[in-house]
């Protein structure tokens, strides 16, 4: 078999280059298979920090947080705002008697002046079936929403002749005003209005007390409303 021709030194020296020129270098081939490769990686790599940073990371579920303290706390009954709002009114009242006892030493009932004043303050008695005992829910609302009704013009009374803190005065007539508005709609039967003809005969008697009958007669307005309100806020435990 015939050779052909040999090339000299310079036709393979121009061969070489033109081989070089069309075969793709086997670093330039590894680079693009490595971008090719690993470039969607990078992306998302990118894009899920990216997310990381924009959006917070949400603390664990049910966990504790300072931040959190009221809004994990269950919310008040009607029961429990009731009790809140009696335990209020029976602070003032505290408030008033302690200060009382100071300036005009009434601090004991004196029953002479009871039986003169003749106030008619209402009471709770078994009848009222607020004892647990006898404890009827519907009997018991029902009179602890008029003796409310009938401490109005007493407490009127208070707030117009107490000479110390007025606006403890003030509070109590408010508060129990209050009081008694939040529990009319609760009553199962109307809540009947006191006698316009004891209202009346109850102001002929403020008026024509002294000074210290109208001592004696806020103190014993004071001490038989708190009786009576701790006597309704245990009422209100047994509902």
């Amino acid at each position: 078999m015939s050779q052909g021709p040999s090339l000299t030194s310079h036709q393979r020296a121009h061969q070489e280059r033109k081989r070089e020129i069309h075969l793709p270098s086997r670093t330039s081939a590894m680079n693009s298979l490595s971008t090719s490769a690993f470039s969607p990686v990078a992306f998302s790599l990118g894009l899920l920090l990216v997310m990381a940073t924009a959006f917070p990371t949400p603390g664990p579920l049910g966990g504790d947080s300072k931040d959190d303290g009221t809004s994990n706390r269950p919310p008040l009954t009607s029961a429990d705002k009731m009790e809140d709002f009696i335990r209020f009114i029976l602070g003032k009242i505290s408030a008033l008697k302690k200060e009382m006892c100071e300036k005009y030493n009434k601090c004991e009932d004196n029953k002479e002046a009871l039986a003169e004043n003749n106030l008619n303050l209402p009471k709770l008695a078994e009848k009222d079936k607020c004892f647990q005992s006898q404890f009827n829910q519907e009997t018991c609302m029902t009179r602890i929403t008029t003796g409310l009704q009938e401490f109005q013009i007493h407490l009127k009374y208070l707030e117009a002749n107490y000479e110390g803190n007025k606006n403890n005065a003030h509070s109590v007539y408010i508060s129990t005003k209050h009081l008694l508005q939040k529990l009319r709609p609760m009553n199962q039967v109307e809540v009947t209005t006191p006698n316009p003809t004891t209202d009346s005969s109850l102001q002929a008697l403020f008026k024509s007390q002294d000074k210290w009958l109208k001592h004696v007669t806020i103190h014993l307005i004071l001490r038989s409303l708190e009786d009576f309100l701790q006597f309704s806020l245990r009422a209100i435990r047994i509902m």
